[in-house]
């Protein structure tokens, strides 16, 4: 997970960022800031998890003028419970393929690719540590949420330093939801503006470092995510890496 693969709609389907070595500068550089991206796509959520095999992704999006404070606001880190809660449900999903789980967390369950999840789940064992850093949308109910946590491998020590962007928003009823629904262009410019946070590029890069140094630190630790890519782009019949084809 390293170069800003154009991914990023995080659990929607087709985007990513097209470096195969380092997806990370934001965002999913899945952050993974020099990539190309499609408009009006429904691109969200990001699974970010830097590697330099391929495996971080983050989405862009076109910008203009409405999103230019997203670029210089402070961000928060676990200042909102009820978003951190939201993003561990996301978690509990993804580690058991939980489609049931998804559709009341996700505004479109469609998007979340079910086969490639399944892959996933065959190697991982937990997400752990999760802190969610939040930039809010001033122009609308929305917030960019970085996740920045540690991916568990099956049967190795070595932890998966990882960060994964999803665009959350809030219901007639109050309740956050994951949105991987069509964005309009006030939503398309917050996104990429919030993308282009110093803090955020500043983030992406240290997580990539981090990853980078478990991979040359544990020859094992890279076999298996090597294999896991392979399988990942097999289950999602995609011929570029796990995090550059879709988001998770």
């Amino acid at each position: 997970m390293a170069q800003l693969d154009r991914a990023l709609a995080s659990g929607a389907k087709g985007r990513g960022f097209k470096s195969p070595q380092v997806r990370s500068i934001l965002c999913l550089k899945e952050c993974d800031l020099t990539m190309k991206m499609q408009y009006k796509k429904l691109i969200i959520i990001i699974s970010v998890a830097t590697l330099v095999l391929g495996f971080f992704i983050l989405t862009l999006i076109p910008s203009s003028k409405g999103g230019e404070n997203a670029a210089e606001a402070e961000l928060t880190m676990n200042e909102y419970p009820e978003i951190n809660a939201l993003i561990a449900e996301y978690f509990t999903a993804k580690k058991s393929v939980d489609m049931d789980a998804f559709e009341s967390i996700v505004s479109d369950v469609n998007q979340i690719d079910k086969a490639k999840f399944t892959a996933m789940a065959a190697y991982v064992e937990d997400y752990t540590n999760v802190n969610c850093y939040v930039i809010e949308n001033s122009e609308g109910n929305g917030y960019r949420v970085y996740a920045k946590y540690d991916m568990k491998m099956k049967n190795i020590d070595t932890p998966a330093p990882c960060l994964s962007a999803f665009y959350v928003t809030s219901t007639s009823d109050n309740k956050y939801i994951i949105y991987l629904s069509a964005l309009d262009e006030v939503q398309e410019d917050f996104i990429l503006s919030a993308d282009q946070n110093e803090a955020i590029i500043k983030l992406t890069t240290e997580v990539q470092k981090s990853l980078d140094e478990a991979i040359n630190s544990d020859p094992t630790f890279r076999q298996l995510y090597q294999r896991m890519d392979r399988e990942i782009k097999a289950a999602s019949g995609s011929a570029t890496s796990v995090s550059g084809a879709s988001a998770y």
